[in-house]
């Protein structure tokens, strides 16, 4: 189904570091006018670091936005014309001090399309060997690596909340991969 909307302006509210909110004036197919607002972001990649071994590497980090810290699947925002897989391998050297030599693409997901234009990129990095680079100033995150069941018990606890590392964690785990 294809809704004919009309954008008849469009003025940018807020710009920040890695998104802005524009304003848009839109005439709806019933030719009535409405402002809708929209978070415009670049995009990101998020990724599950397995080992060998089949086990799980998360990211515990303090998320400003929530004021707490949080148990999560790596992920960054990708910078200006960047592909998602760069931005998946800069991630994971800065996130967890690791490369990987095998990257499976499975899709992408919205994570908050009313609001959002963010698309997400999802993988599976495997072939894990250390090699850190230099994290961002304000991150600060402790490696956790978790077993599957772990993992699952930390979804049903609820300490694990992260919307993106959940659906993750539910494609990769119907594809197969663990």
């Amino acid at each position: 189904m294809k809704t004919e909307i009309k954008v008849v302006s469009s003025e940018v509210l807020c710009k920040g570091a890695k998104f802005y909110v524009v304003r848009d004036k839109l005439q709806l197919p019933s030719g009535a006018i409405k402002d809708r607002d929209c978070v415009m972001h670049p995009g990101a990649a998020v990724f599950v670091p397995q080992l060998a071994t089949g086990e799980l590497m998360l990211a515990k980090q303090y998320r400003y936005p929530l004021k707490e810290t949080i148990l999560e699947f790596p992920a960054g925002t990708l910078d200006h014309n960047e592909a998602p897989i760069d931005c998946a391998k800069r991630e994971i050297q800065e996130e967890m001090g690791v490369t990987a030599s095998e990257w499976i693409e499975l899709g992408t997901l919205w994570p908050a399309p009313g609001i959002c234009n963010e698309v997400q990129h999802l993988y599976v990095a495997r072939g894990l060997k250390p090699q850190k680079i230099a994290a961002d100033e304000e991150e600060q995150i402790e490696v956790v690596t978790l077993k599957i069941p772990q993992v699952e018990a930390a979804i049903k606890s609820g300490e694990i909340q992260d919307g993106k590392t959940l659906a993750l964690f539910l494609r990769a785990r119907l594809m197969g991969f663990f």
